[in-house]
């Protein structure tokens, strides 16, 4: 990263002191002095600026916005990306009042979010799999794969493994880059980018609070320079939730709390580097799955999970970088399910620890950027378990073990042969020891004009394995195991056009088709042969395909004079198709949860009376198809959702934020996944977030 910040710190400096030589009312001209990068000191966190350095802010954070990591494991500037990349600066972070990196996600073209009340569940390009954990959504926290190899779970809202206040930036990778990482990059990568020592400060501590009688704090520190550093944060947080009421469940529920502490510490000594995480988070779910009892609060889920990385980067010549890096992990989750007909709590264990080393090498081949190619290799192996049994009579549970070893070598060659050509292609080969092998490919081509335009052809596939939860879980009650699932393979086909026609604007527009087969989904089965004899389980199977064409538009702009706004959407026609068993054609069918149309726009003001931004954010959902598919539910209506934010950036010291969420009230219906059905029937929609009034106050030192 140290050459991204050196551009960074670059603009930072060069635009204000051009803007106050060249133009007295605060415009830069068009003649920028350069300044040579290697002279310039580290550059300083936004927070710890003046009132008076906008353009400075502005600046940085643009030139943040167009450096990917994540796509590749090395830098790459957002024209040369073989995906289509969104980059939520941190700027954009604080100015939005987001609180979680699901807010920020719902302000990214083609994303939408759907919060259960039992965690947010992301969908992009119209494809959200029902009941689904996020298991298709790669999600790293800086480069560390946050999925857990039990349920593949990676949260991203409050039982999220990392705090927003942490965050430099949230780079959204679309599409499939199991060339790259293998499995779960699947629907596409979230790439999260931790502040540096250099652009923290020293000492901080912030407060949050909101009407659900909720209360969050987190604080941190930070020491060192780019290549000599420490900092680490701990986070805590206690949330009542909301009264909801649903005509469906006939009574109000208050069971809707939840509360979470984490931990990191992050380390850097000139190549050396690692991290250590930990997060624990316990959630009331109010809507009661598997026919528990409503409105009981000890009705909930926990999960807690550690990380350890570290690792070494070190340039063994002038074209040849190499890195390796190891890395321990372990996660658990338990449930406790009170049920309704009476029979007492039940419970779900499932852990997991995990191991394994990765190494690869950056390779100039010709030039420094002519020709180059990157080779790597990783192994880890895995060992899960599951237990499940009612409390009081663990004796009497169900024990599974499950243990794995998966292996993969990658190797991706690139080059820039003239000054409006280059290209990616690249392949990984991953044997796993339980489940299927895949060979996974990428290739682009791009052709631009400097920084002004260009265009981008894509092609690449991915592939996920089922967890162990979907492919060997067995409770002896609601689940039986799946012993022939297979891997959900997606091929995607995609051409981005993309172009900067004024200063401080970028537009995309991209057309794409992903076909994915063998999706896995819950089904329930009939154990018992005999036809009089019911003993119907709930089995992960290979159950439909699925088949995403659409466009997506996004652009975004920042002004020397400290204007931020962003907008885009996307058309998608999703299709779904299931194998009658009889030979012929599937027929297409409506796949539920896939909104046609997703929208949002966002804009934030300069520092108004030099003191705060004012910032407005809208989103719209399409209709939405149910899993009810005899026409008796009607789709789900278009949502439209509307926030409000005021921050402060620096009040003698303090960083202040107001906001609201959902500010016109009306709430979202989240399609439901059959872990709420009840015995009385089936559940078909639930109610989303309501509207919420929240307040940060945070100091630094």
């Amino acid at each position: 990263m140290r050459g991204g910040w050196r551009v960074v710190a670059a603009l930072a400096l060069a635009l204000p002191v051009t803007a106050a030589v060249a133009q007295p009312g605060g415009r830069a001209a068009d003649d920028v002095p350069r300044v040579e990068v290697d002279d310039l000191p580290p550059l300083p966190d936004e927070g710890d600026l003046g009132s008076d350095t906008t353009i400075a802010v502005s600046a940085a954070a643009a030139a943040e916005e167009d450096v990917v990591v994540g796509a590749a494991k090395r830098e790459q500037s957002l024209g040369n990306v073989a995906s289509a990349v969104t980059v939520v600066a941190g700027d954009r972070l604080r100015r939005m009042g987001y609180r979680t990196v699901a807010e920020a996600l719902r302000g990214v073209a083609g994303i939408f979010v759907s919060d259960d009340h039992m965690t947010e569940r992301i969908g992009v390009r119209g494809l959200q799999v029902l009941g689904d954990f996020n298991t298709r959504i790669l999600v790293l926290v800086d480069g560390a794969t946050v999925n857990e190899p039990w349920g593949h779970f990676a949260g991203v809202g409050w039982d999220a493994a990392f705090s927003v206040d942490d965050i430099a930036r949230i780079e959204v990778i679309r599409g499939p880059v199991s060339s790259v990482y293998g499995t779960n990059a699947f629907f596409g990568i979230i790439n999260i980018v931790t502040r540096g020592a250099t652009e923290s400060p020293r000492m901080w501590g912030r407060f949050t609070a909101s009407q659900y009688q909720a209360a969050a704090a987190a604080a941190g520190f930070a020491m060192g320079s780019v290549d000599k550093q420490v900092r680490g944060s701990v986070s805590a947080l206690t949330r009542s939730g909301e009264t909801l009421n649903d005509p469906e469940l006939g009574m109000p529920i208050d069971a809707d709390g939840a509360a979470a502490v984490g931990a990191g510490l992050v380390g850097r000594y000139q190549g050396a580097f690692g991290q250590l995480r930990f997060f624990r988070r316990q959630r009331e779910l109010p809507y009661a799955p598997y026919n528990s009892e409503l409105g009981n609060p000890d009705t909930r889920n926990i999960d807690t999970q550690f990380m350890a990385e570290g690792g070494y980067t070190r340039e063994l010549s002038d074209r040849v970088t190499a890195t390796g890096r190891a890395y321990v992990n372990g996660y658990r989750f338990r449930d406790f399910l009170v049920l309704a007909d009476g029979s007492g709590t039940f419970t779900d264990i499932g852990d997991a620890f995990w191991y394994g080393a990765e190494a690869r090498a950056r390779i100039g081949l010709v030039g420094e950027d002519t020709l180059g190619v990157t080779l790597g290799g990783e192994a880890t192996i895995v060992d899960t378990s599951s237990e499940s049994f009612y409390v009081g009579d663990r004796a009497g549970g169900v024990i599974v073990e499950t243990p794995l070893d998966a292996e993969g070598v990658y190797a991706e060659l690139d080059g820039s042969p003239t000054g409006w050509f280059a290209f990616t292609g690249g392949v990984r080969v991953d044997r796993n020891s339980l489940l299927e092998d895949r060979v996974s490919p990428r290739a682009a081509l791009f052709a631009s004009k400097k920084d002004q335009y260009g265009v981008k052809l894509l092609y690449s596939e991915g592939f996920r394995n089922p967890s162990a939860f979907e492919g060997f879980f067995d409770d002896g009650t609601d689940f039986t195991a799946s012993p022939d699932i297979g891997a959900e393979v997606i091929r995607s086909y995609e051409v981005v056009l993309w172009g900067r026609p004024i200063g401080g604007l970028t537009l995309r527009l991209s057309g794409f088709l992903w076909d994915a087969t063998g999706i896995v989904e819950q089904e329930e089965i009939d154990l018992d042969p005999d036809p009089l004899v019911d003993d119907l389980r709930l089995q992960f199977q290979n159950v439909r395909d699925l088949r995403s064409t659409g466009v997506e538009v996004e652009g975004s702009y920042r002004s020397s004079a400290g204007w931020l706004a962003f907008g885009g959407g996307a058309y998608t026609k999703v299709e779904g198709f299931v194998d009658p068993g009889d030979g012929s054609e599937p027929p297409s069918e409506p796949v539920p949860g896939a909104p046609e149309i997703s929208a949002v726009l966002g804009v934030s003001s300069p520092l108004l009376v030099d003191r705060f931004h004012l910032s407005g954010e809208g989103q719209v959902i399409g209709p939405r198809p149910t899993r009810d598919d005899t026409g008796m539910t009607p789709d789900i209506e278009t949502y439209v959702g509307v926030s409000l934010a005021a921050y402060a950036p620096d009040i003698n010291g303090f960083d202040v934020t107001l906001g609201v969420r959902n500010l016109i009230g009306k709430r979202e219906q989240v399609p439901a996944p059959e872990d709420f059905d009840r015995e009385s029937g089936s559940v078909f929609t639930l109610p989303g977030e309501g509207r919420e009034v929240y307040a940060r106050v945070g100091y630094r030192y």
